[in-house]
């Protein structure tokens, strides 16, 4: 394949300056198209790898001691990954859009990212990939990274006194806060450290139902901002909510009482009017007079 060009007049600037360009095309050119093919060659051999084998294996990310920091603290987030990946790359996806790499060392397959002393910077979402064979992986599921802490004042959590608090079958919980929050997160479990077991919403009551007999669990609650929904306050102290058994026992008990009782009368009315039925059917016998002894 070959190219030419036309330059202007002999003698101008123009003319001179192309002469040059045109030189440096003829030599830059067939480097140029050589490695344009290359990396046609590659990108068909990794449509065809991904096409034959499927996309890479999903990463799974987590934090330790959890997702749930308190201020100052250290947190580890690791990354999971298949053997013989090049590259395995952490990013602060919100609010920052940062990154950070790690190279394996031999047939590594967790990587740990640690940050030392839990700050501002450090709050957001964060998700994992990695590199293999020149492609990337599919993202992890996302980690919600939040700082506790941040507000000083510390919300209570009791239950509802009211009419509507406490049922049979409903209880509502109460967040008392003493700052002005208009985002109030209710947790499950004692240490309340994976948001999974937290859910979040913009009033400070939290209706748990149904509640079944022997219901035991432990509840606390945060407050937050819906600007900074990554700063939460100090926890709540715990709450253990406990359901008495041998009150919904004896409820069960009465219920299963009437229950035969109802039965009882039901087949004994039954039993009553079958009697009744089958004597009025009955045909009366002639009168058969006693016998005299001798």
């Amino acid at each position: 394949m070959s190219f030419s060009w036309v330059c202007p007049t002999v003698g101008t600037v123009s003319s001179v300056l192309c002469s040059v360009y045109v030189e440096i095309l003829h030599e830059a050119l067939p480097w140029a198209l050589e490695l344009l093919f290359l990396d046609l060659v590659v990108f068909l051999m990794d449509q065809s790898i991904w096409a034959q084998y499927g996309p890479p294996p999903q990463p799974y990310i987590w934090a330790v001691p959890g997702a749930l920091i308190p201020t100052g603290s250290d947190v580890s987030i690791f990354c999971r990954t298949p053997p013989g990946v090049t590259t395995v790359r952490l990013y602060h996806y919100e609010p920052y859009g940062r990154w950070f790499d790690h190279t394996p060392e031999g047939a590594q397959e967790v990587f740990e990212f640690s940050l030392q002393r839990m700050t501002h910077e450090n709050v957001g979402v964060y998700y994992c990939e990695y590199r293999k064979g020149g492609e990337w992986s599919q993202k992890s599921d996302l980690l919600n990274l939040v700082m506790t802490g941040v507000y000083k004042e510390k919300p209570s959590l009791t239950v509802d006194s009211g009419p509507q608090g406490f049922s049979e079958r409903n209880v509502t919980l109460l967040c008392h806060t003493p700052h002005s929050f208009d985002t109030f997160i209710f947790c499950r479990g004692g240490n309340a450290s994976l948001p999974q077991n937290c859910s979040s919403q913009s009033h400070n009551t939290f209706l748990i139902s149904p509640v079944s007999p022997g219901h035991r669990r432990t509840y606390r609650c945060f407050g937050s901002t819906k600007n900074n929904s990554f700063f939460w306050s100090l926890p709540s102290d715990p709450l253990e909510l406990s359901i008495p058994v041998s009150s919904a026992s004896n409820y069960i008990l009465d219920n299963r009482v009437r229950h035969i009782m109802a039965i009882f009368i039901v087949l004994t009315l039954g039993v009553l009017l079958l009697d009744a039925w089958k004597s009025r059917r009955e045909p009366m016998g002639p009168l058969q007079s006693p016998k005299m002894r001798t």
